[in-house]
Formats: structure tokens, sequence, C-alpha cells
């Protein structure tokens, strides 16, 4: 009940025994009734109901009714990225408050070994101002305990900025390519939300990274969060920190800052 179209996502009202919740609801569109789309949305469903932790968007259930519907929990500020576009006045310290709690929610994802493999600004949702919660796991892979990377048969729509070399060249997908996302997700949210690599296509940004290049330090950045920004985007893959180490750097440093 009570629904309103919010793109892919909706918002609706879960009545229990005692108060009436506002939740998001993922609906899925398939005019076609393309089989491929309902085990995508049941995949995200699997993955979503696995994880527990605080920085991570708690599904609630998925129900069929003229439509598939995934209902999570509401985050009512919406995406990081249009937040901190809309919103320039919030401080460092907030925001290094911010991608803290990613990387903590992230640590969980890897001790679980769980690969997001989209990992964006546009993909954190809101709480509160001091509050961020990862969402979005379409995309997302469980490892069996014996596996440390996923390797995709084939390329598909992927956010390519925010990938790797390693998952564009070789489709090899892990908890060290989610690192890298995360460096962009930082330069993101310290850029107040503009957009990575602006006006350059996938190939033009691969090209790049091969030279060693990398995106410069967004105006105002502490040199400290950039050279962070840098470490996770380290070319090789075991020289790349695990979110272990990026959550102890954040969290040793909000404090400070604090």
């Amino acid at each position: 009940a009570g629904l309103r179209q919010l793109r892919d996502r909706e918002e609706g009202l879960l009545p229990n025994e005692k108060v009436v919740k506002t939740v998001a609801v993922k609906i899925l569109k398939n005019e076609a009734n393309d089989p491929a789309l309902k085990d995508e949305l049941l995949a995200e469903a699997n993955v979503m109901q696995q994880l527990d932790n605080p920085y991570i968007v708690r599904m609630i259930g998925i129900c069929e009714a003229e439509s598939w519907m995934l209902v999570m929990e509401m985050a009512e500020l919406g995406p990081l990225n249009k937040y901190l576009q809309q919103n320039r006045h919030v401080k460092d310290k907030n925001i290094i408050e911010l991608v803290h709690q990613v990387s903590m929610g992230m640590k969980y994802l890897e001790e679980c070994n769980f690969v997001h493999r989209d990992l964006a600004a546009r993909n954190v949702l809101l709480v509160t101002q001091h509050y961020a919660k990862i969402s979005d796991f379409g995309l997302s892979k469980a490892l069996r305990a014996d596996e440390n990377y996923y390797k995709a048969q084939t390329h598909g729509k992927w956010p390519v900025k925010w990938y790797a070399p390693e998952c564009i060249n070789y489709y090899k997908f892990s908890s060290k390519s989610d690192v890298w996302s995360f460096g962009v997700l930082m330069w993101e949210a310290f850029s107040y939300g503009q957009k990575p690599y602006r006006g350059m296509k996938g190939s033009e940004v691969s090209a790049m990274l091969e030279k060693g290049e990398r995106m410069g330090c967004p105006a105002g950045c502490p040199r400290e969060m950039y050279e962070l920004m840098k470490l996770c985007w380290t070319y090789e893959v075991e020289k790349r920190p695990s979110f272990e180490n990026v959550e102890l750097r954040l969290r040793n440093y909000y404090y400070d800052v604090v």
C-alpha cells in the first residue's frame, strides 16, 4: 500500500501489530516476462538475507503481487552522492565518519567472503547525515571458503569507472577489487558527489590506469585521505590493502580529527 515511484525503488508502508513502518520496495519491471530478470532479483535477495550488519541495508522480505518486490529498510536521505551534491556544507569530519562506516560494512563483507562488485557512492544510502548503509547487491557474489575471487564468464553492463584493472582485463573480482571501488567512492565523497573521470569513456579510463595515472586530489580533501585513495588504487592486487587495513586507517584518522 501507499507506493510512490522512486526510479527502480518505491516507498511503501509495512503494517505490523503495533506500528506502520515506511520501507523501500524494489519492484521488478519485467514487461517482456524475461525469467533472467526474476532470477537476478531473487539472487540479490538471497545475498541480502545472509547479511546482518549495522552498515548494510537490511532486507525485510520478498513477495510476488503484480510484480516481484524486494522489501528493504528505508534510508530516508537517499544516495550519498546526491546528498553531497545538494549539501556542500557537510564538513570533512562528517564525510570521514560516513566513509569509515562504509569501510566497516565492507570489512564485514570481506570477513563473510562476499564480493559486492558495485560499490559506489550511489549505492550508499543515508539513514541520517551521520549514518550510512551499503545497498544494491544485484552484482554481488558469495565466494566459497576455498575461493578468493570470482571470475565472470562474460563482460556485462559494468560500472567500469569504479572497477579495478583486473576486473576489466581478466573479469576477476575479489574483496581487493572492492577496495579499488572504495577508493573511487572516497573520491566521490570528498568531491561532493562529482562523477569520477568526468567526460572520459571507459576505454580512456582503462588506458589512463594502465599508464599509472590516477584521479587528482579533490579540492579541500585532507592529504591523508587522498593518500588512502591512492593506496586503494594500487595496480597490483596483492599490494592493495584489505578492508581490515582500510577500516583501521580511517578509524584512527577519524578519531584524530575529532
